[in-house]
């Protein structure tokens, strides 16, 4: 009777415990502020957290690792059907960094992958959100911050050995083709993985160099406004020219021969633009983007900080220009 009364106790003591990790209580129940979240905006702005799981902390620990930084946030399993990087305030009053995570939400993640590389790809996602700063303030370019979420995330999946395909395979599976007002839509993403895979694989030791003896294959520019000049098809004459876009960024992928370009156009909405190479000129390059249309594009920005695209029609001959102005290397 002696063992079965210290057995049902421990059983008891044992069952409380468990009770007490997964019951929702007042020190549990978090204000959500400012958030960064994977796929769509969180639907309430209180959440219920418990402890994280093991890999995830090591999942954590690793990206950290092969990004030369120590975590300076806390990670947490939370009711969110999602994940994300957020600013909670504290009991004690202080703000802090946290990365909170839906358990289900990655397990279905991983199952219509197939892979793990999937779950850890959104892990890699909010930490770039942290470490880039756009937890810091609410409001901001939603969408510029997730590209740049995203092409950290690309980085640190090469890092980790993760295939193109396998790195891109959470968005392909749980991201809108159309995209939202806080996030960009599905092929705008894919393709800022890509950029950050690239940059990883052509920065790494055994890689070629082919940037031109730069560490990174990407370069990068940061700008102030877009510029439209309409032609006259008669006399070549500039008939009209205005202001389309604002801070434009560019960047430019050597070993692909590719410029991806996004800016906010007047009315504010995200515009994302890609320009592949198909071949050469003495100024530059003809190059072609999603539509098929053709552009000719002057080799690189100039001195004067600007970078030239001129529209071509059906027989190769401008009449119109994009102009990219205030560009610095970032």
């Amino acid at each position: 009777m002696k063992f079965i009364s210290v057995f049902a106790l421990l059983l008891n003591v044992l069952h409380n415990e468990i009770k007490a990790q997964n019951t929702i209580t007042k020190k549990n129940i978090i204000a959500v502020l400012n958030s960064c979240s994977y796929h769509e905006d969180l639907n309430s702005d209180f959440v219920y957290f418990f402890n994280p799981e093991i890999e995830a902390e090591h999942i954590i620990e690793k990206i950290m690792k092969l990004v030369g930084l120590t975590s300076n946030f806390t990670i947490k399993r939370a009711n969110i059907e999602n994940a994300m990087a957020t600013i909670i305030k504290t009991e004690s009053g202080s703000f802090e960094r946290f990365i909170l995570y839906d358990q289900n939400f990655m397990k279905s993640v991983k199952l219509s992958t197939g892979n793990d590389f999937s779950q850890w790809s959104i892990l890699a996602h909010e930490i770039g959100h942290h470490l880039s700063g756009h937890t810091l303030t609410s409001g901001g370019e939603s969408h510029t911050q997730e590209l740049e979420a995203d092409e950290f995330s690309g980085f640190v999946m090469y890092k980790m050995g993760a295939t193109l395909p396998q790195a891109q395979s959470a968005i392909n599976k749980f991201c809108s083709n159309e995209g939202s007002i806080s996030h960009p839509p599905k092929k705008y993403r894919l393709l800022a993985v890509e950029t950050g895979w690239y940059n990883a694989k052509n920065s790494s030791p055994n890689s070629n160099d082919i940037s031109g003896g730069s560490t990174s294959d990407v370069l990068t520019y940061q700008g102030s406004v877009v510029v439209m000049i309409i032609q006259s098809a008669k006399s070549g004459e500039n008939v009209k020219q205005e202001i389309i876009g604002t801070k434009p960024i560019l960047k430019y992928i050597a070993s692909l021969k590719k410029w991806q370009i996004s800016y906010t156009d007047e009315q504010g909405n995200f515009t994302m633009m890609e320009l592949s190479h198909i071949k050469d000129t003495e100024d530059g390059a003809i190059m072609k983007d999603t539509y098929d249309a053709r552009y000719s594009v002057t080799n690189g920005v100039n001195a004067d900080g600007m970078l030239f695209c001129q529209l071509l029609d059906i027989k190769g001959e401008a009449f119109a220009y994009i102009s990219f102005e205030g560009l610095k290397r970032k």
